[in-house]
């Protein structure tokens, strides 16, 4: 896939277990997230792995897997309409922090020895920087229906989020399940 003025591609090699890859790109909004804070910019994550500049989205982070010579993670970031001069500026910062944040994630897994999962090492920092933490979500299924409202309150080791309904129960949802949004009234 060629880069454009709106996309940007990465291939990162972090050496960990294979099943450690399913949550790469949550780990890859985590760097271009820092990098962009440590440029002055008020930058969140959108769960899972979108990127927000003053609360509104920049940048979607994909992440496609594979083995040629080693595991790789080819890194995709595209630009919104509102990331597009945000890419375009900041393109050389945010490639070096896909790539910082790859070799900074090996290293984190090494020092912990055995994990229960792959954000385990970084999952305080990623949930303290996700633009709806302890706020009221709708979760939305895919074809757009609302599955439930409550407070995102919490991630789990294997980047699955946990919203906490007005009964008390806790839902657990996938990235493929469904999207989390601001609650609307």
């Amino acid at each position: 896939m060629a880069d454009s003025l709106d996309r940007l591609t990465v291939t990162v090699r972090p050496d960990v277990p294979m099943q450690m890859y399913t949550c790469v790109q949550h780990v890859m909004a985590l760097g271009c997230v820092r990098a962009l804070r440590d440029a002055g910019l008020e930058a969140h994550i959108v769960w899972p792995a979108e990127v927000a500049v003053d609360g509104e989205e920049a940048l979607h982070v994909r992440a496609r897997a594979g083995y040629e010579e080693g595991l790789f993670a080819e890194v995709t970031l595209a630009a919104t309409e509102r990331g597009t001069s945000l890419l375009a500026q900041r393109r050389q910062l945010l490639s070096e922090a896909l790539e910082a944040s790859a070799r900074e994630w090996e290293a984190s897994l090494r020092r912990a020895g055995t994990v229960a999962g792959p954000l385990a090492p970084v999952l305080d920092e990623y949930f303290s920087l996700l633009l709806l933490a302890q706020k009221e979500v709708d979760v939305v299924y895919p074809n757009g229906n609302l599955c439930a409202r409550g407070v995102l309150a919490g991630m789990d080791v294997w980047g699955r989020a946990a919203v906490r309904t007005a009964s008390g129960r806790v839902v657990d949802i996938s990235p493929e399940q469904a999207s989390l949004r601001g609650a609307t009234a």
